[in-house]
């Protein structure tokens, strides 16, 4: 794979233009595709300051190259230019928190002017230079915040006369301030009309007066006051955010810019002139002549924070064991990764920033690692030797959304999986081609959706899947390879799930919630079921006796001593006959012993529950030799959406149990989840952000047999890394959002609209902030975008209150 490193120096020109998708790498000395990403500008005295790489640039306000005036690890954001233009003050994070500091325009040694343990934003400079206006939460509720003047020398802050406030812009002659009592413009809801949009407010400092001066249902938002007017951005027409100007002697509201394709973002008024982002750049409105102009800006960076460098592997994902367990397949950044349980070299299978690799299975054979990548732009699963040296086979090339974890058969023949439409699919591994064997038509809408447990038989022949049901409870099936049949093994009437093949192939274990003690409470006397599980086994041969069945007591009859020797004779003479009988039943019996014979006529009716447990709240059952292990989770919680997986966090109890003694026993404490190798002798498990590799069935504790993922170093290019997760999370939009419609949204042209401004992202931050513009088209609350590489601001320093810390 050519990788490619960052260069030294980069001209980032932002012009409208827009690009192919997705947006290609950039080589050295290549010009960036337009960026979308320069915020928070303010202009004054001939100058733009904005913030770009989390740092802030200057450039005239006419264009030009801009020039980098901080260089601190730290944030900053939001610079605003003094009324005299000689100094800036702006909110960064230098000290682990958020404050308000000033700086000399041309940079220089930020001073702090904040202290408070809440964090501050600036908001705006009084108009007399003299006071700075922020915003914080420093009053009871927590969902808003409230206004305060600070001196500029800093010292005690003044809480303003309203009650709450998000953005402010105080008058000229110091009368009165324009404000947004709600602060929702950083969320991803464009288009938003309800109870949380923005209004624009104005109060009066002589009289005290409050007056709303907008009435739109959706956005009015970033008041600005200048002489005779407030400005301000709005969505009433064309869904678009505009610049309004609200004429204050008049009371009339005129617009000021018509654009219909992208926003306008962070506007900010200076010497009759407003800057804001609009699409690939700054724009530049002049109140005089009413003409917006694009301002034509090269930024000069090294672009540092897209280095391609070494990290170290922190796994996160899927993991599992090879077949006798000697070495470990995990799951780290979009790696996979092949880690020695002793010795041995710990391997980067994949080693592609490009594309996320996840859901890694080891063949029981030992020949292959299936995994699941989205190299191709869809996911599919690929056939991965065990160092990662010859080509991938890939062996699906349907269309699935999103795949889950495949599932080897024993004889390392088959593959079986499940993806996001609730499908599952048997992959025939010599041929390469995938069938549908199954589906279900419900999602609970949260952890289990569809068809997510599937496990097979020891012969290879049978595959046990749960699907969800009309009632949201899962139901246990089997798929029979030979003859292509469904058959229900459990009904709809409980939830049932986790089920796995004893090692005999005799029985099928699985969870079902079927035991209803409900707690009644204290205060309002509402019931509640909190420990409803407990394992289960199905016979599978009919006319099976009972594993847990003990004769009856019985008196023994004594037999005459002379028609005992006779039989003894007898028994003699049919030794002979029995070996030879042996002989030819040898090979016959070794084939039954190894074929999962199940009667599929009245299977439902051979369920037993597995003696020797309490009910309680159980997980992730897995067979072992005589018995099997299961997960018990001890804190109460939300109960209808528990789920344990690979992602899934909590310290849960393992247990060991023994059918033929009906024995429960402690193995582990503090395990979020645990496979087992293909041989059923080893045990792969996490604990909080530790894998260790234990012996199956035996008491260990957290930190046994610890793995090492520390000893691979991944290299990150993030020039590839991110349209690769620009690209994933507009499919995760594309296949998971409740409507299929998209709300009428055409989700190609919105990955087409900002997919070409994924190459001018300096940090993760700009990405996140163009995902979050992509997602905001769908108009819906709680599409949220989170996580990625920041960079460390170092240890928070605290401040106290007195009286209180």
């Amino acid at each position: 794979m050519k990788r490619l490193f960052a260069p030294l120096l980069l001209a980032l020109f932002l012009v409208p233009v827009l690009g192919s998708i997705p947006a290609p790498a950039l080589a050295a000395g290549d010009e960036a595709p337009p960026g979308y990403v320069m915020r928070y500008a303010d202009i004054g005295h001939g100058q733009i300051v904005f913030t770009y790489e989390d740092d802030l640039w200057l450039v005239p306000d006419t264009g030009g190259p801009a020039r980098r005036i901080t260089s601190h690890v730290g944030r900053e954001t939001g610079a605003k230019f003094s009324p005299d233009g000689q100094q800036l003050a702006f909110t960064a994070g230098y000290d682990g928190g958020t404050d308000v500091y000033v700086m000399a325009t041309e940079g220089g040694v930020p001073r702090r002017v904040t202290y408070h343990p809440a964090g501050s934003i600036l908001l705006d400079w009084c108009p007399d230079g003299k006071g700075l206006i922020f915003r914080a939460n420093r009053v009871a509720p927590g969902y808003s915040d409230e206004l305060y003047r600070i001196p500029v020398e800093g010292g005690m802050a003044t809480m303003l006369p309203v009650d709450r406030g998000s953005l402010a812009s105080v008058a000229p002659d110091r009368s009165g301030m324009a404000y947004n009592r709600i602060g929702r413009h950083v969320r991803t809801w464009k288009r938003y009309e309800g109870g949380l949009a923005q209004d624009i407010w104005v109060k009066d400092f002589k009289s005290g007066d409050i007056t709303k001066i907008t009435d739109w249902v959706g956005s009015d938002q970033f008041p600005m006051w200048g002489d005779g007017a407030i400005y301000f951005a709005s969505d009433r027409e064309n869904a678009t955010l505009n610049i309004y100007r609200y004429d204050t002697t008049t009371k009339q509201t005129t617009a000021l810019t018509s654009y219909k394709k992208y926003d306008v973002k962070y506007p900010s008024l200076g010497e009759n002139k407003i800057v804001y982002q609009h699409g690939p750049g700054l724009t530049v409105l002049d109140l005089v002549s009413g003409k917006p102009n694009a301002v034509p800006i090269t930024i000069p960076s090294d672009r540092r924070h897209l280095r391609t460098e070494l990290v170290k592997a922190e796994p996160g994902g899927s993991f599992g064991l090879s077949p006798a367990g000697e070495r470990a397949v995990v799951e780290a950044r979009g790696e996979i990764l092949n880690l020695p349980a002793e010795e041995g070299d710990a391997l980067n299978l994949t080693r592609d920033s490009g594309s996320r690799e996840r859901n890694a299975a080891w063949s029981p054979d030992g020949r292959w690692i299936a995994l699941v990548s989205d190299r191709s732009g869809e996911q599919q699963v690929y056939l991965v030797d065990q160092r990662g040296e010859k080509d991938w086979r890939p062996v699906t090339d349907g269309f699935y959304g999103f795949i889950n974890q495949p599932a080897w058969s024993p004889d390392s023949k088959f593959l079986v999986f499940s993806d996001k439409f609730m499908k599952l699919y048997l992959v025939d591994v010599a041929v390469g081609k995938a069938k549908e064997i199954a589906h279900s038509d419900y999602d609970d809408a949260w952890e289990r959706w569809g068809i997510m447990d599937y496990v097979w038989s020891p012969d290879s022949r049978w595959v046990a899947y749960t699907s969800q049901t009309g009632n949201m409870n899962e139901a246990i099936w089997l798929y029979d390879t030979k003859s292509g049949q469904n058959t229900q093994v459990t009904d709809d009437m409980n939830q049932d799930w986790s089920p796995s093949f004893s090692v005999d192939g005799k029985f099928l274990y699985f969870l079902s919630n079927r035991t209803f003690n409900p707690i009644m409470g204290r205060q309002d006397q509402t019931h509640v079921f909190l420990k409803t599980a407990l394992p289960y086994l199905v016979l599978l041969q009919d006319k099976t006796r009972s594993p847990v069945h003990k004769d009856d007591v019985t008196v023994a009859v004594a037999e005459a001593e002379d028609k005992g020797k006779d039989k003894d004779k007898d028994k003699d003479k049919d030794k002979d006959k029995d070996k030879d009988k042996d002989k030819d039943k040898d090979k016959d019996e070794d084939d039954e012993e190894k074929a999962t014979v199940i009667d599929l006529k009245g299977l439902g009716d051979r369920v037993l529950v597995c003696d020797g447990f309490e009910p309680d709240n159980y997980f992730r059952l897995e067979a072992i030799e005589g018995g099997f292990m299961v997960l018990r989770k001890e804190d109460p919680e939300f109960i209808k959406y528990q789920h344990v997986g690979d992602g899934t966090g909590g310290a849960l109890d393992l247990l060991g149990y023994q059918l033929a003694d009906a024995e429960v026993t402690d193995l582990m404490t503090g395990v979020a989840n645990y496979h087992l190798s293909a041989d059923g002798k080893k045990m792969i498990y996490r604990a909080g952000g530790d894998l260790g590799i234990v012996d199956a069935g035996k008491p260990a504790k957290s930190g046994d047999g610890k793995l090492d993922p520390g000893a691979v170093k991944l290299r990150i290019d993030r020039l590839e890394e991110f349209p690769n997760i620009f690209a994933e999370a507009w499919r995760i939009q594309r296949d998971w959002f409740y409507d299929k419609n998209m709300h009428g949204v055409d989700w190609q042209a919105m990955y087409d609209k900002y997919a070409p401004f994924v190459a001018g992202c300096g940090t993760r931050r700009d990405l996140n902030y163009l995902i979050g513009e992509m997602i905001s088209e769908l108009n819906i609350g709680h599409t949220y975008i989170g996580g990625g590489d920041y960079e460390e601001t170092g240890e928070p320093v605290r401040g106290g209150l007195l009286g209180c810390d």
